[in-house]
């Protein structure tokens, strides 16, 4: 299933030229939420199948997108807004401590610096033929959902692929897309230099606790305390699994989410083979933007004989630093 991600006057088009039912009418006539009556060939229970197979996936396909959602880390937008800035200002000078309020105080101000990232929609398009749909009602079939379901799979693999690897191919004022594994100002080290001789290869029980609490010191010498989420390739996520020989009982996975500062560690498909990603869950860290959720849309072929449709969302990741360019993300490496 062929992913789109597109930009500007071409997305918005996009949009505007395909439609979906806001709500039915006592005769089942459709209408959009404008209020103004739209051609949808589909019934409200054909395109309720349609979205609860679409809405499904895409949650289980969203991991790493969905730890934002759960933690509220998300600020709203419209599809007019191409571009989202936001502005980090910077510390101000020890506070004055004196014993007359008439003494001479320094008046300084914080300086600010904006930055900001693009806004695409992302999609994947799937068709049903006119005369497939009137064969299925006719037999009491539901409407088919497999194209709907591979394509909203590749929407939501798309988006969780943006968080964690961003995506360069999108440039607007200059600014393209960072993501966990490439945002610039991110701190990186080996599971070995974050260990500091005690972390290394997780095949390596011992390994392990070492390296997350080397990332943790790393990330706090930038004054980033937590709650961190960690995102950890499946090899290791599975060598996390093995029991310490100690005589606790314990898995090497517990003994990492008994730190008090991590809030999970979970494995995720899209993250490289010895690889590890540790994110502080606040504001200034990382939040989503969103113009579009999931969203199922139709229009028709010329002639209308084929329904055309479309799963489409747009929301991308802003990955904050701060004045002094240092980010709340570590990246680990040789795991």
């Amino acid at each position: 299933m062929t992913v789109k991600i597109l930009r500007g006057v071409e997305a918005v088009d996009f949009v505007t030229n395909s439609s979906r039912p806001a709500f039915y009418d006592k005769q089942g006539i459709a209408y959009g939420a404008d209020g103004l009556k739209i051609n949808s060939f589909l019934s409200r229970e054909e395109w309720e199948k349609l979205d609860s197979v679409i809405i499904a996936r895409g949650q289980q396909r969203l991991n790493a997108y969905q730890d934002l959602v759960d933690a509220k880390l998300t600020t709203t937008t419209t599809l007019a807004e191409e571009f989202s800035k936001w502005r980090v200002a910077s510390e101000r000078i020890a506070a004055d401590v004196t014993m007359d309020f008439r003494s001479r105080r320094n008046n300084d101000r914080t300086d600010m610096k904006t930055y900001g990232v693009p806004i695409p929609i992302i999609s994947a398009e799937y068709g049903i033929g006119r005369r497939e749909l009137l064969v299925a009602r006719s037999a009491g079939r539901d409407v088919e959902v497999s194209e709907a379901d591979a394509a909203a799979i590749a929407v939501a693999e798309k988006a969780e692929d943006i968080l964690i690897n961003g995506e360069a191919g999108i440039v607007v004022h200059g600014s393209d897309i960072p993501g966990y594994r490439t945002l610039a100002a991110r701190d990186t080290n080996t599971a070995a230099g974050y260990g500091g001789g005690g972390g290394g290869d997780f095949g390596t029980l011992s390994h392990i606790r070492p390296t997350f609490l080397g990332m943790m010191s790393a990330l706090a010498a930038k004054r980033y305390y937590g709650p961190f989420g960690c995102y950890i390739a499946n090899t290791q996520y599975h060598e996390m699994l093995d029991r310490h020989a100690d005589g606790s009982g314990q898995t090497a996975l517990e003994t990492v989410e008994t730190i008090p500062q991590i809030e999970f560690v979970k494995a995720n498909d899209l993250i490289p083979d010895g690889e590890l990603v540790m994110v502080q869950l606040t504001r200034d860290v990382v939040d989503l933007v969103i113009a579009l959720s999931l969203e199922n849309r139709q229009w028709e072929s010329p002639d209308g004989s084929a329904l055309f449709f479309v799963v489409m969302m747009s929301a991308i990741p802003r990955l904050r630093t701060d004045y002094s360019g240092n980010s709340g993300i570590a990246h680990a490496t040789g795991c």
